[in-house]
């Protein structure tokens, strides 16, 4: 049985008895049109003026959340644990089993994202699930095991440890200087321009400060924003994926293995949100994406101080995704 468990050194919740489902037919792509019989059956999808699918998405099989549970927070003994509820679906984002991402025009990015968008605002409906992370793994050292582009929704009913770093250091940020810390972060970018690596009227782009891979990077909007589903869905959402192809076309030439991750806001409607009982999040929090290219060594090599080793400075990383041909 599947079940999230608090470990009361760290704080980290971490679910355990979950069960890997391999795949039976690796010659045979589920995620391939014609092959809609291999996977649950579809949620959401758009289709193309002849009926044909463009995007489809779908409960994952090896689900790490699931709906159907109530939330049962427990005690045993000391410990606390509950039960998974919430949600793990797929968005295969084309029918073309060997399409990259950076291959995809800008109209085929921007109804990904939209379509994005849509997902997040459905699922925040429910107000047990607290977080919505929408993420993408591409390559081998990512942990991939389908090759035809797909991405991961998760609504959870914690909000990720990550996301919770980020939450209390801008509050903490907004409490001393009543600014927003991703704000900060994007003017000294913008002036010192050393880590930018592209821009638009939107949207920067650049290596942060303290990158965690070789050739990371974020992408912000200029203008202070607290969620990305409720980003504009005209200019400023094609401007999203102008830069966003941008940076991928980059990326690509230099790995074949990358994650992206998509910050945004916890669910408003979710209980229990600490953070939102003095100053609202909406103040202090900054919607991005990130970008983190793998190589063997950060993707195979971890310490348990968990410290992140690159071999490049995120200076020189920039100026090497800066000069490639786009």
């Amino acid at each position: 049985m599947t079940e999230i468990r608090k470990d009361p050194v760290s704080g980290d919740w971490v679910i355990v008895g979950h069960k890997y489902i391999p795949i039976l037919n690796r010659e045979l792509c589920p995620f391939c049109p014609g092959n809609e019989h291999l996977t649950p059956d579809t949620i959401r999808e758009v289709k193309d003026e002849f009926g044909n699918w463009k995007i489809r998405c779908f409960p994952s099989k090896d689900f790490l959340f699931i709906a159907e549970v109530e939330e049962m927070r427990r005690a045993e003994g000391m410990y606390d644990k509950m039960s998974n509820p919430g949600a793990h679906e797929i968005v295969v984002e084309t029918p073309e089993h060997t399409k990259v991402f950076s291959r995809f025009t800008k109209d085929e990015t921007e109804l990904l994202l939209r379509f994005y968008q849509e997902r997040i605002l459905d699922l925040k409906k429910d107000k047990r699930f607290k977080y919505i992370q929408i993420f993408k793994n591409h390559g081998e050292l990512t942990g991939s095991r389908i090759f035809h582009a797909h991405s991961h929704i998760l609504a959870t009913p914690i909000i990720p440890k990550r996301i919770e770093n980020e939450i209390q250091n801008a509050k903490a940020h907004y409490e001393r200087k009543e600014r927003c810390l991703f704000c900060d972060i994007i003017r000294q970018e913008l002036k010192d321009r050393r880590r930018l690596v592209t821009e638009n009227g939107r949207f920067a782009a650049f290596c942060p400060f303290a990158s965690r891979f070789t050739f990371e990077v974020w992408i912000l909007p200029k203008i202070h924003e607290v969620n990305f589903e409720n980003t504009d869905r005209g200019e400023n959402l094609s401007l999203l994926a102008e830069i966003l192809m941008d940076v991928m076309k980059r990326i690509e030439r230099l790995t074949n293995a990358y994650t992206i991750v998509y910050h945004t806001s916890p669910n408003e409607k979710g209980y229990g949100l600490d953070f939102e009982k003095s100053i609202p999040i909406s103040e202090y929090f900054h919607w991005h994406v990130e970008i983190m290219p793998r190589d063997y060594r950060t993707a195979r090599y971890k310490r348990e101080d968990e410290f992140y080793v690159t071999t490049l400075t995120p200076e020189e990383g920039a100026n090497i995704l800066r000069n490639q041909r786009v």
